[in-house]
């Protein structure tokens, strides 16, 4: 069975709701209504019965009415108040008098029934050809040991009426309602989940090839348009994700392929000829050379995997980034000289941050190899760490050939070389900055780069303090 579209629940839960609020409503307007009415006549006939009590009088045991027959007001309230009236001796149980209109209809009570009204007065209902009467009964005496019981009644039909035509309104305003409400419920679903089906039309037309679609937005700032938001900004992060995918993918298949094909090819032209063993050693001591790149550039990518899938958790203790770059620089002192720069460390002062030593000291290594890479002969490095503010703060200065102000934004992208013409010439496969970048963030810092072509490049990186 197909279950029900939400715009047909929609319109069934107010049919549903309306429906049981007209009810409730119905029910508690017709219970209420019936009791005032009920109310209203028991009073009338209370009056009824005080007032005529007045007009009554006993002879030879025998009830009479005495009132002014020549006066209009009396006469017309005797013959109201009479016309369902009579009177027993509450003893015997024998009708004394009764109004023309009960001996019409035939109603007489047995003596048992006489006696017990008597005994225990109380308003009785008796149904009739001419509907209902409700009589209220009292009883008088006219001498000790002698009691009547006089009953006053009056027809109910009025009110049966009333209730009858007030159900049949109820009868036909409750459904009529339940349609209304279900009609205007299918409605407003309708306009409502209208945004919802642009939404679904829009989703639909974004794919993995056409991830540059947007949700509309029509702004209305409600939740729906809140959504599509959310919505358009997960596409951008996905379409972001798999720009960079597809970056990487090209990035590293370009980056395995090229020291794959230099290794098929050196192992080609050796196999051509007889060589001499010097000459293998040669070829496989280059060959091992490549090796060498592809396994730091695997294992740089592996990292950055764990890094991104927070599989690597970081021992942050108080570390002395001063002592730290002052001992990389004595190690890298050497590879600076064999390209004839300068390299200069201004690290007196104690700056203790919060770090994992071991990581930081990948952050340094990255930058200071960059920076000799990317330097001429004859060029500086300078390494700089000091305290600004809550942070410790280490600039790394070249005079290198600096990095063009549109590549600046990428520079931290895998595989990612500001000047493709030069992939060859240093080492690397552009995973360092990338590395670098993550470090800096888990540990709560922030790194910058500026620079300008021929003129070199500063990197600075802060860090928080320890406590």
């Amino acid at each position: 069975m197909r279950p029900l579209g939400v715009r047909t629940k929609l319109a069934l839960f107010y049919a549903v709701v309306v429906g049981v609020v007209l009810s409730l409503l119905g029910a508690l307007y017709y219970n209420t209504l019936t009791l005032r009415l009920e109310r209203s006549v028991n009073a009338e006939l209370d009056e009824r019965a005080a007032a005529l009590r007045g007009y009554l009088q006993f002879k030879d045991g025998r009830p009479v009415l005495h009132y002014k027959t020549d006066d209009p007001e009396e006469s017309y309230f005797i013959r109201i108040a009479t016309r369902y009236y009579q009177v027993y001796d509450a003893e015997t149980g024998e009708l004394l008098v009764q109004s023309p209109e009960l001996d019409l209809l035939g109603m007489v009570l047995p003596p048992e029934q006489v006696r017990d009204l008597a005994a225990r007065p109380r308003f009785t209902e008796f149904d009739t050809p001419e509907g209902r009467v409700r009589f209220h009964n009292h009883v008088i005496h006219d001498r000790p040991h002698r009691a009547y019981l006089v009953q006053v009644g009056t027809s109910l039909a009025s009110v049966d009426s009333t209730r009858e035509e007030l159900l049949g309104t109820l009868l036909l305003i409750i459904p009529a309602g339940v349609l209304f409400a279900g009609l205007a419920g299918w409605w407003m679903a309708r306009s409502a989940l209208k945004p919802v089906e642009a939404l679904t039309a829009g989703a639909r037309e974004v794919n993995i090839s056409r991830l540059d679609r947007r949700l509309p937005l029509r702004g209305t700032g409600d939740e729906l348009d809140r959504l599509a938001d959310t919505f358009n900004q997960v596409f951008a992060r996905l379409e972001a994700a798999v720009e960079q995918m597809r970056q990487f993918t090209a990035s590293i298949s370009h980056e395995l392929r090229t020291p794959l094909t230099a290794l098929r090819g050196e192992a080609e032209v050796t196999l051509l000829r007889a060589r001499s063993a010097e000459d293998y050693r040669q070829v496989l001591a280059s060959q091992l050379e490549e090796f060498d790149k592809l396994t730091r550039m695997i294992n740089e990518l592996l990292i950055l995997a764990r890094a991104e899938a927070g599989e690597i958790r970081l021992e942050k203790k108080p570390t002395d980034l001063a002592a730290l770059v002052r001992s990389l620089a004595e190690a890298m002192e050497l590879v600076a000289a064999s390209k004839d720069l300068k390299l200069q460390v201004e690290a007196a002062v104690p700056v203790v941050v919060a770090a994992d030593a071991q990581w930081l000291e990948r952050v340094v290594l990255n930058l200071l190899d960059n920076a000799i890479k990317f330097t001429p002969a004859g060029g500086r490095v300078s390494l700089e760490v000091k305290q600004e503010n809550s942070a410790g703060c280490l600039a790394v200065r070249d005079t290198g050939v600096g990095i063009p102000a549109e590549a600046l934004p990428r520079i931290f992208d895998r595989f990612y070389r500001a000047d493709p013409s030069r992939s060859r010439e240093v080492d690397g496969a552009g995973l360092g900055l990338a590395l670098v970048q993550w470090i800096v963030r888990e540990h709560h810092g922030e790194v910058k780069v500026e620079s300008e072509p021929g003129r070199g490049t500063c990197v600075v990186v802060r860090l928080p303090q320890s406590d």
